[in-house]
């Protein structure tokens, strides 16, 4: 009995590897299949599939969430495939294509996506609308984008925004002065959602606005999760958060719409807005639109916030730099105190500080495509029509090819020289380069003035580490204490 046993044991140790790789190769397979005949030239490139349903998710979130060395992802797929800068895979449900090369991604996401080859690939349509200016294509597109881009770039918006801002975050730091000790990353989540509502809807009610947070961050980990619409699922909950959203919005012009009131803010821009034909945008569109540039502009930057305050407070030498021009600056502003754009075009050393913030804190280790073409071939790599595309920008961001010592927080790195096409794409490149981008670095830069004028902080746990799901972040939240400078 005992060697039957034995037997049996020794039958399954060498079989049951077999099995799963076997598994793996027909799962391969039945994807190149399904994928069609090579055409026009262009070969399947190089990678892996994985298992059966779950493709390589595994080892995705070995990667991010375990081992946390998010880069060994790509690192892997080099050293096994070659550095192609191309590799097929398949993450979060669907057959996916990687590019991570600086030519690739400026193709893939510039003039390929600008003549129809690759269209959006993420968010879903159901959580952000088929409005949605990230989720339209074509004229509609274009006509959207131009909007945004006219609203968030005038003279009137940036003042705007320096007058609507400045006193915010002064607020905002003397009520962490009284806390005494704050969670960094908490903090300024909830100061720049306030900040966005206000510029985009003029929203100031503390209940509505803590109400509407909490239903954007359920928006948001669904926008993360799997698109399983059952009960208990991310996605559904997110649905839910979706539907309560609109109905405030959606309300809200409704209620200008029947009274004709005006308001100052990229609502009322938006509800007044016409394309070429004199025609407006319907209330649905409108209101979807609101709903993705509230999402897409406070998450974002609060998480550059936080690590503003997290690598300060570990690199002395350059907080000391940013005080030194911001004293400098303090003594010629105004007699309220507040920026002008005059007082920000005259720094040299903070905007520098905003880059490298941003360089390191990108929220967004890739951004998503789909094949919306027939016989796809770049750089001789078939593209299947409807694949995903995963346009892996945190990998160039902290290459030592392109950045020296890329981990390390150096603003002295921006100086006259600008980085290599390609290698510096925080905020998209193209037709769908972010609209929001002025706006983001200004805020950044106000943000840095006003916090490094008067106030000092400590980290609580200065090696606590990182996390990097669902994005980059330290582990606990930048936990600190926040005082007032003497």
């Amino acid at each position: 009995m005992f060697e039957m046993e034995t037997v049996l044991v020794s039958i399954a140790i060498v079989f049951f590897p077999l099995l799963l790789l076997c598994l793996r190769w027909v799962n391969d397979r039945w994807h190149l299949v399904r994928a069609g005949n090579e055409s026009d030239g262009g070969k399947m490139p190089p990678g892996s599939m994985g298992w059966p349903v779950i493709g390589e998710l595994l080892d995705f979130l070995w990667c991010f969430k375990f081992t946390r060395r998010p880069d060994d992802f790509i690192a892997k797929r080099k050293a096994r495939y070659g550095d192609t800068g191309v590799y097929r895979t398949h993450l979060f449900g669907y057959p996916t294509i990687v590019t991570s090369s600086p030519e690739l991604n400026k193709r893939v996401l510039g003039s390929l996506t600008e003549e129809g080859y690759f269209s959006t690939g993420w968010p879903s349509t159901q959580l952000l609308g088929s409005s949605a200016v990230v989720s339209v294509d074509g004229s509609a597109h274009k006509r959207l984008r131009r909007h945004l881009m006219e609203a968030f770039n005038s003279p009137k918006a940036l003042r705007a925004l320096l007058a609507t801002a400045q006193p915010m975050f002064i607020s905002t730091f003397e009520d962490w002065v009284s806390k005494k000790r704050i969670v960094a990353y908490e903090e300024t989540k909830a100061v720049m959602f306030r900040n966005i509502c206000d510029m985009l809807v003029s929203f100031k009610s503390k209940t509505l606005l803590d109400s509407m947070e909490v239903l954007y961050r359920g928006l948001m980990a669904g926008l993360r999760s799997m698109t399983i619409n059952i009960p208990g699922t991310a996605f559904h909950h997110a649905l839910k958060c979706r539907k309560k959203l609109t109905d405030i919005l959606l309300e809200e012009v409704r209620e200008r719409n029947e009274k004709g009131s005006q308001k100052q803010d990229f609502l009322q821009i938006l509800i007044d807005s016409t394309d070429e034909n004199g025609q407006k945008m319907s209330e649905t569109q409108v209101v979807e639109n609101i709903v993705s540039l509230i999402l897409g502009g406070y998450e974002s930057t609060s998480n550059v916030l936080t690590w503003a305050l997290f690598y300060l407070a570990k690199y002395p030498e350059v907080l000391e730099k940013l005080k030194h021009e911001t004293s400098l600056i303090a003594a010629k502003t105004s007699g309220d105190g507040f920026l002008t754009m005059e007082d920000i075009r005259a720094m040299e050393y903070t905007p520098k500080v905003a880059d490298e913030l941003i360089r390191l804190a990108n929220i967004s280790p890739f951004i998503f495509r789909r094949v919306a073409k027939d016989n796809v071939v770049v750089n001789g790599y078939k593209f299947p029509k409807n694949w995903k595309v995963i346009i892996w920008i945190r990998s160039i961001h902290v290459d030592s090819t392109y950045y020296q010592d890329p981990l390390a927080f150096n603003p002295d790195r921006w100086g006259e020289s600008k980085p290599k096409v390609g290698t510096y794409t925080v905020f998209g490149h193209g037709p769908r380069y972010c609209p929001g981008n002025n706006f983001a670095r200004l805020t950044v830069i106000m943000f840095l003035y006003h916090v490094c004028l008067n106030y000092r902080w400590e980290l609580l746990n200065p090696d606590s580490g990182m996390a990097f799901q669902p994005h980059p972040k330290p582990r606990d939240g930048a936990q600190m204490y926040f005082s007032r400078a003497m």
